[in-house]
């Protein structure tokens, strides 16, 4: 799951722009794109989102010019985050299609258009993009925290621990993630695992992951749905109601259109 903030925003284009920063500069169209990106990276800091969506548009026109592969992935992912932060998941999926019509076997933009798929609601769509994003790269930590998270959603909860066990596992061999990066997989994970764990009919052992989860990250929305959600099912009225309210106030980040219209319908329906 995004979770953008201007440090962040400001991290990571550090950390792309010491790796393209040595590409040949010489070429105009080089000149061009490094020019598109730092006017999007402008952008971004701002959360003009649709403005950058733009500039970031015009850059990957010169796609067959970008020397450094971290290039191409920075202006992917945050095209995404445009989308993602504008809530448009159908127009970011129909964008990550054309782009894997020419590229099938990119794997970033096949986990770009799984998570756009999640959250707009299509969940099988979510899983096949993230299992083929794994036959490609297996052991992706993140390609299987999100399809762990999505098979939770579905309620095929063995599939679904098997996951987010997998990705817990896979996360302690990263390498050349930052540490920042690294506790917001192990929140995201930890997350699923608990809602997963609460339906296998573990609630004790749920506890204790979300608990886990919300020390790691304590303004991630979607936590507080998931927990609200186990309350529900075990009957607890006033922690679920308190807990979707948390769920929606909490904003890094916070729940999709889809989430938040259950949590309130729900809430209705508690009346507390």
């Amino acid at each position: 799951m995004s979770n953008g903030n201007t440090i962040q925003y400001m991290k990571l284009w550090d950390f792309f722009k010491r790796k393209f920063n040595h590409a040949n500069n010489k070429e105009a169209a080089q000149k061009t794109i490094t020019r598109l990106v730092n006017s999007a990276f402008a952008l971004l800091q701002g959360e003009n989102y649709v403005e950058a969506r733009g500039v970031l548009l015009r850059a990957l026109e010169h796609k067959n010019e970008i020397e450094n592969p971290a290039l191409l992935e920075w202006i992917l992912t945050w095209l995404y985050v445009t989308w993602e932060k504008t809530e448009e998941h159908q127009e970011s999926a129909t964008f990550f299609s054309e782009f894997l019509a020419r590229n099938p076997d990119y794997v970033l933009a096949l986990q770009l258009r799984a998570e756009s798929y999640w959250y707009g609601g299509a969940l099988k769509e979510a899983i096949a993009d993230y299992t083929r994003s794994l036959e490609l790269k297996p052991n992706d930590a993140g390609a299987l925290s999100g399809r762990g998270q999505v098979l939770m959603e579905c309620r095929e909860f063995g599939r679904a621990l098997e996951d987010l066990n997998g990705a817990l596992e896979s996360s302690d061999r990263l390498e050349d993630a930052d540490e920042n990066s690294k506790i917001h997989l192990e929140a995201y994970t930890r997350n699923g695992r608990a809602a997963t764990l609460a339906g296998l009919g573990d609630f004790a052992g749920a506890l204790e992951e979300f608990e886990k989860s919300i020390n790691l990250c304590p303004e991630n929305a979607w936590v507080y749905f998931n927990r609200a959600e186990a309350y529900r099912n075990q009957g607890d009225r006033l922690n679920a109601a308190e807990n979707y309210k948390l769920a929606l106030t909490k904003k890094q980040p916070k729940l999709t259109s889809l989430k938040r219209a259950h949590a309130k319908r729900v809430l209705e329906e508690l009346r507390l």
